[in-house]
This record gives C-alpha cells, sequence and structure tokens, in this order.
C-alpha cells in the first residue's frame, strides 16, 4: 500500500461529483487500497452528494473540496463545503427514496465527523476515516 494526500476542487454538480468518484476509485486501486474502494467510493460519494445539494445549494457557482489522505494504517476522506449547517442522520420510511445516506456512513466506517472549516468563518468538513489491517509478510 502507498500512502499518499490528494484535494480536489469538485463544481458542485452531478457530472463532476461522478468524475471525483472516477478518480478516487482509481487512486485508491493505484495505492493498492482495491479492497476497499467500493466502500470508500460509496461513502464519498454520499458526502460529496450531500454537499452538492445541501451544503452548496445557495451558492449559484457552488464548490467543494474532495480531500482523501492515507498513511499509517488509516484511510481519511473529507468533504469540505460553504456551508456551516452540520449533518443530521434521521429515520427514512420505508417508501422514501432519500434518508439512509448518513445511516450507511456510519455502518460502514471506523469513525465520522464533522468539523468547522479551517479555511475561514464560513464552512465546514464532514470526514470518515478507515483503519486499514496491514498485511504482515513473513519473513
Amino acid at each position: 500500500m502507498r500512502d499518499f494526500q490528494v484535494a480536489m476542487v469538485v463544481p458542485a454538480r452531478a457530472d463532476a461529483v461522478a468524475g471525483a468518484r472516477r478518480q478516487l476509485a482509481g487512486l485508491l486501486r493505484s495505492s493498492g487500497l482495491a479492497e476497499c474502494a467500493d466502500t470508500v467510493v460509496l461513502v464519498a460519494q454520499e458526502l460529496m452528494v450531500n454537499a452538492m445539494v445541501h451544503g452548496c445549494a445557495s451558492r449559484p457557482e457552488g464548490r467543494f473540496v474532495l480531500s482523501a489522505i492515507h498513511g499509517r494504517g488509516c484511510l481519511r476522506v473529507e468533504v469540505e463545503d460553504p456551508s456551516i449547517e452540520g449533518p443530521r442522520p434521521r429515520v427514512a420510511t420505508a417508501d422514501e427514496e432519500a434518508g439512509r445516506g448518513l445511516n450507511l456512513l456510519d455502518a460502514l466506517v471506523t469513525r465520522w465527523g464533522t468539523d468547522l472549516s479551517l479555511l475561514g468563518a464560513n464552512g465546514k468538513t464532514v470526514w470518515f476515516e478507515l483503519d486499514l489491517v496491514v498485511a504482515e509478510v513473513a519473513s
């Protein structure tokens, strides 16, 4: 597994979210993290869609930042958007098409949370981490 740190500015559009998802998947696979790539991409997509729909809703030319950091057996993915309103998990009814994403996030990752942006008075970062098992090499 190769350590990395990457950040990309993503316009708040569905096609841009799809492109960022593909880039993240390629990075994970090329870094030796193919086993967790599907899970990471699924959860990252949920955070990116939330940023697009909720975090950038009041910005006509909205954009958010997707970051991924891997090192010391931990993978961290962050999505920073211009809204200070944090995510609110809820219970969706059986016939609702939305409202399950944060519950999915909670079930699939090691830990997650929200921090106020370090870049200014407005904005927040929603992040998740996965602790990765490093295979021991027999000598």
